[in-house]
């Protein structure tokens, strides 16, 4: 049984469009939740990643909103995910 730890880049290529996306969507709708893991300092990384972004103006406020709302569901508040 394989099992995914997740650093922040990788992980912030499921809520943000970018090379690897597709790749990581695939695994996130093939592997568990309850196989796939990240520290609990990826979270604030990605968090940040998402700040960058839209304060760059790569993605707007509103995919700003929905990748916050995102990832709370699938990792910070998933029983599932490990951290």
């Amino acid at each position: 049984m394989n099992y995914f730890y997740w650093d922040a880049s990788a992980l912030a290529k499921r809520y943000t469009p970018e090379v690897g996306t597709p790749l990581v969507n695939n695994l996130f709708t093939k592997v568990p939740a309850d196989r796939m893991m990240c520290l609990h300092i990826c979270t604030g990384e990605v968090l940040s990643i998402f700040v960058r972004k839209k304060n760059r103006n790569l993605i707007t406020q509103a995919s700003f909103a929905q990748a916050m709302t995102d990832f709370r569901a699938d990792v910070l508040t998933s029983i599932h995910f490990k951290l």
